[in-house]
Parts: structure tokens; C-alpha cells; sequence
């Protein structure tokens, strides 16, 4: 482990995060696409702006020999519009319309947590297949976990997918199931019906 390192998220990171994002979650960004990684990649490299300094995320990477290995985003504030800027007429022409409106429709069912006064949430968190079970995760939440308690929030929560072996990883950090849901839609668009709510609290008393 002493070669692996947690530092903020930069934006010369975003090439290398996508990339991961891309090897850790195909599965449910291509469901029912003939979408390659190189066109996924494309697709969210073109939609998503991500700044190092951007006030509503706590952003954090894990990095072995200056390689992107793992990342955590913690979205804990109001987000900015900053849907003006993404060319989807450019995309919808070279990616086909109904590729671009599925991987949006993915997108905002994988992010509409609302948070509630204190509360931060895992956007997502992914660890490159290679380097799995290596610790990363837990190092990736216990440095997001020190951020967010640094800054007087209150509670972490993620959502994590029935069948994902990383719930133990999670219960074993301290979280614990607060809400179970079920969507069909979501089984049908990203495989995954069943879902988990979990929520770590903290008294700053």
C-alpha cells in the first residue's frame, strides 16, 4: 500500500477518470446500446465538467505510480447548471440520437439523490480491476470521510446495487442500510432493480 496515494481530484485527472468510470460501470452504461468504451468515454468526456475547484463535490483520486487507480466523488452541495455547455446536437448526429438520450436517462438515474441539510453523498466510487482488493476503497472513503468531517457535515450516504459485493466493504466502514428500493425502469435501463440506500452518521458534539 505505500505506493498507492490519495490526493484531490485535478482537472489533468479527467482523461484518466473517465476511463476508469468507463472499465468500472460498461455494463450499465452499454445496456441495450452498441455503444464501445471509446464512444462511452466520448459521450461523458463531452457531458461532464468536473473542476478541481468546484465547491459542490469533495473529489478525490487514488493514484499508484502517478496512474489514476481509484476515485471518489462526494457531491455535497447545489449544483450548477452546467448543462449549457454540452454539444448534444454534435453528439446525437455522430452517436445516434437514441444512444445519447439512453446514456443521459442512465446518468440522472444513477445521480438523483437529494441531500438532505448536512448530508454528502457518493456520486460514485470505482477502483481499477486490477488493483481491486488492494484496500483502495477503504482508503478512498476514510479520506473522503475526513473531508467532509473537516467541513462539519453530518452524514455520508451512497446507494449501492442489490447483487454488489462491495456492500460489505461499505458495512464494514460504518454505513448502514437506511432505505431499500425497487425500480423496474432502472432494472430494464442498467440491470439493477434492487437498490440499498446507506448512510453513515456523525455526532459533532
Amino acid at each position: 500500500m505505500d505506493d498507492i496515494y490519495i490526493e484531490k481530484y485535478q482537472n489533468t485527472d479527467f482523461k484518466a477518470v473517465i476511463a476508469l468510470l468507463v472499465q468500472s460501470f460498461k455494463s450499465k452504461f452499454s445496456r441495450h446500446q452498441k455503444l464501445s468504451n471509446n464512444d462511452i468515454g466520448n459521450i461523458l468526456y463531452a457531458s461532464w465538467h468536473l473542476k478541481y475547484d468546484d465547491t459542490a463535490y469533495l473529489h478525490f483520486v487514488a493514484k499508484q505510480n502517478k496512474k489514476v487507480v481509484g476515485v471518489i466523488l462526494i457531491r455535497c452541495g447545489k449544483i450548477e447548471n452546467t448543462n449549457k455547455n454540452i454539444p448534444i446536437v454534435s453528439l446525437c448526429r455522430r452517436y445516434g440520437i437514441y444512444n445519447v438520450i439512453m446514456m443521459y436517462t442512465k446518468m440522472a438515474m444513477l445521480e438523483n439523490h437529494k441531500l438532505n441539510e448536512g448530508e454528502c453523498y457518493i456520486e460514485h466510487i470505482a477502483v481499477n480491476g486490477t488493483c481491486r482488493g488492494k484496500g483502495i476503497g477503504m482508503l478512498l472513503l476514510q479520506h473522503g470521510e475526513q473531508a467532509l468531517l473537516d467541513r462539519g457535515y453530518t452524514s455520508y450516504t451512497l446507494a449501492v446495487a442489490g447483487g454488489n459485493p462491495a456492500k460489505h466493504l461499505y458495512s464494514r466502514f460504518g454505513f448502514v442500510d437506511i432505505k431499500k428500493t425497487k425500480s423496474h425502469l432502472k432494472g430494464y435501463l442498467i440491470g439493477e432493480s434492487r437498490w440499498t440506500i446507506m448512510q453513515k452518521v456523525y455526532n459533532h458534539e
